[in-house]
């Protein structure tokens, strides 16, 4: 049983501010370990569960978080930016038709224009202010989980706080085994459980999870993916890339591919940031 973990930093455990979350931030190299060992319980879940092969894939900022120092030895580790011609599918990589059985979602977040959600943005804050699959607001989760599917692959669990638990809920219901290791107080603000404490419940629903299984999401076709931006320089410039203007501050790709649409989007978003994509390197 081959196993693929998608990781991002804002839903670990202890994580609650931009410090954390960036090179030169003063907690960031605390906020590694944290996440090192998030993911750390997620892999001794999957070989629990008899797992026989575990890649993790670092899909935060520069998508060098991890520290394989620390990774669990039987882990395998995928790290390094998503630019242009590099990882396009962003937080994914190394996917194909039948590489993988089951899927794991590590410290994820809630979507853009959250009310109140803990870090909340999608893909690139400083970028989105929405993104829609199919008419239906979209987070990073649910356009990973869209990209897995198309793989038949399942996300059988998600670990992250209390306010992604619920909007989890919302978007899939009981589809997904959810692991809460913190409780939001607001957009930078947490409680936190005791570290040993989430650590437990991120292995426990990696177990439930596998022992569930699950069913890919899948998106029916034509898949149309809408993303609005904050500003008018924003819209004009992934509009150089021939993507379709929509309202005021959107744009818009459609097709019958989930991954070229994605891998379009996601160049669109990049190309927008050529002036300061520093967190892409």
């Amino acid at each position: 049983m081959k196993i693929f973990i998608s990781v991002d930093m804002e839903g670990a455990t202890g994580v609650c501010h931009r410090e954390h979350l960036l090179p030169g931030g003063d907690d960031y190299a605390y906020a590694r370990r944290w996440l090192t060992e998030d993911v750390n319980a997620a892999v001794r879940g999957a070989f629990d569960s008899g797992a026989t092969d575990v890649l993790v894939a670092d899909g935060h900022g520069t998508m060098r978080n991890i520290l394989l120092d620390h990774l669990d030895e039987r882990a395998r580790l995928l790290t390094g930016p998503a630019q242009p011609g590099n990882r396009p599918l962003a937080q994914l990589g190394a996917l194909d038709h039948g590489s993988f059985d089951a899927a794991f979602l590590i410290g994820h977040h809630t979507r853009a224009g959250t009310p109140g959600g803990l870090l909340a943005h999608t893909w690139i804050g400083m970028v989105v202010g929405e993104i829609r699959l199919n008419g239906r607001p979209a987070s990073e989760s649910m356009l990973n989980m869209a990209i897995l599917g198309h793989y038949g692959v399942p996300v059988v669990m998600a670990s992250g706080a209390d306010d992604y638990c619920t909007q989890m809920r919302e978007d899939f219901g009981d589809a997904v085994v959810l692991a809460e290791v913190k409780q939001a107080l607001g957009p930078t603000a947490i409680v936190n459980l005791p570290p040993p404490e989430a650590r437990q419940r991120i292995t426990d629903a990696a177990v439930a999870g596998l022992a569930a299984g699950g069913t890919p999401y899948t998106v029916e076709t034509p898949i149309r993916i809408e993303v609005d931006v904050h500003r008018d320089a924003m819209r004009e410039r992934a509009l150089e890339l021939g993507v379709e203007p929509v309202g005021r501050l959107g744009f818009a790709c459609e097709g019958d591919d989930v991954i070229a649409v994605v891998e379009r989007i996601w160049q669109t978003l990049v190309h927008i940031t050529r002036e300061d994509h520093s967190f892409l390197r």
